[in-house]
């Protein structure tokens, strides 16, 4: 949930008259920011969550950054984008560590009880002092650990969509055992459709999304019989009717879920064998009819699958591949889409030699911990037909 720094200090009306009660009072706090520094810690340590710092080294290196941010930032009003990438650095390295949201925010809330009883001694003898100097702090303070209770959220959800991300392609990688297939085709695929969503405009969440989505494109073919999936010749007319029903075995499989990336996920795998002219299964969509995440995946799936190599055939030569794109504009594939891809092709190229099939996994280009799950991945099974590549059905079966 981050925000701008100045929607947090606008929310706590942190305005003048607080940043210079603040610049005041700091060298007033300085001295005895130690003791604070003590109770704060006694408590972050106090269970098993913060283990961690039971190594004297890190708990001082940890005190000693914490003490610099209370004073060149909190307690002096310092809310700039320095305060802001400090103060989640200080969370995300409290996060690491194992320390407890709960005990994190309780010690903020014994360093506000702490400064409140400095300040109350402070202006003993000038009480009408007081109130202005307790709500700078009490602004200050509630600043920072709004922003620390940020931090953990992000780095919680950041977590989650990691795993949730690591399931996806493990699913993803179910169909491709199946297949006989080696490669990273999956891998290409999907940065391809990244890439050509950001080329149309689309936000770089909406092209993450797809990325991670458009693995499980041919899930489905978990649900497909060995005989067919693994048959070396032409399909049969019966047996091409049974394949073409791996994209609803695909939506069967991915669960209907509120989380969009799942919803996409569904989508695509549901309509990647749509055609742009209405000839293409499980529906017959047709036009924009077929989302246009559907119609992304198709395009970047036939594209890698056209130049990879295959038990059953050989790769196709670029030019050709290229020209097969171009004669399909209209009818198979969105002609605007075809655009984009054509005019970014030298970025598509780039993706695949990123992640060439011949290429050592040690020396490839890797991002996440995603892509080291996806290094690996198998290519997509395409239709047998003596050795070519049926053009009706060109990506997949």
């Amino acid at each position: 949930m981050p925000l701008s720094i100045e929607r947090w200090t606008a929310f706590l009306k942190i305005e003048s008259e607080t940043l210079s009660t603040l610049s005041d009072l700091v060298p007033l706090i300085e001295p005895h920011i130690d003791g604070i520094l003590d109770t704060f810690y006694e408590r972050i340590t106090m269970s098993g969550a913060g283990n961690k710092f039971s190594d004297p080294h890190s708990l001082e290196r940890a005190r000693n950054a914490q003490k610099r941010h209370w004073l060149t930032y909190v307690l002096c009003g310092r809310f700039d984008s320095d305060y802001l990438a400090a103060a989640r650095a200080i969370g995300q390295a409290h996060y690491r560590v194992g320390v407890d949201l709960m005990l994190y925010t309780g010690a903020y809330s014994l360093v506000l009880a702490e400064l409140v009883a400095l300040i109350s001694s402070i202006h003993r003898d000038r009480p009408d002092e007081a109130p202005r100097a307790l709500r700078a702090v009490n602004q200050a303070v509630f600043l920072d650990m709004g922003l620390a209770v940020s931090v953990y959220y992000d780095s919680f959800v950041g977590a989650m969509e990691d795993m949730s991300n690591e399931l996806n392609f493990s699913l993803a990688r179910a169909g491709e055992f199946r297949d006989n297939e080696t490669g990273l085709h999956l891998m290409r695929m999907s940065r391809m459709c990244h890439a050509l969503a950001l080329a149309i405009g689309k936000d770089r969440r909406w092209a993450q999304m797809i990325q991670v989505a458009s693995p499980l494109h041919d899930v489905g073919k978990i649900g497909i019989p060995d005989k067919i999936l693994l048959k070396q010749g032409r399909l049969d007319s019966a047996e091409m009717e049974v394949m073409r029903r791996h994209p609803e075995f695909g939506g069967r499989i991915i669960p209907d879920n509120p989380a969009e990336v799942i919803r996409m996920a569904k989508r695509i795998s549901l309509t990647h064998h749509e055609r742009w002219d209405g000839g293409g299964y499980p529906a017959g969509l047709q036009g924009e009819e077929i989302p246009l995440e559907g119609r992304i995946a198709a395009i970047c799936d036939v594209y890698d699958a056209l130049l990879s190599e295959r038990p059953y055939k050989q790769p196709w030569e670029p030019e050709r591949v290229i020209a097969f794109l171009r004669d399909n504009s209209g009818t198979h594939f969105d002609p605007a889409l075809i655009s984009a891809f054509l005019a970014n092709l030298p970025e598509m190229d780039a993706i695949r030699a990123s992640y060439d099939d011949d290429k050592p996994p040690h020396l490839m280009s890797v991002e996440n911990r995603s892509a080291h799950i996806l290094r690996d991945l198998a290519g997509n099974v395409q239709p047998r037909t003596n050795g070519q590549l049926a053009p009706h059905a060109c990506s997949s079966r």
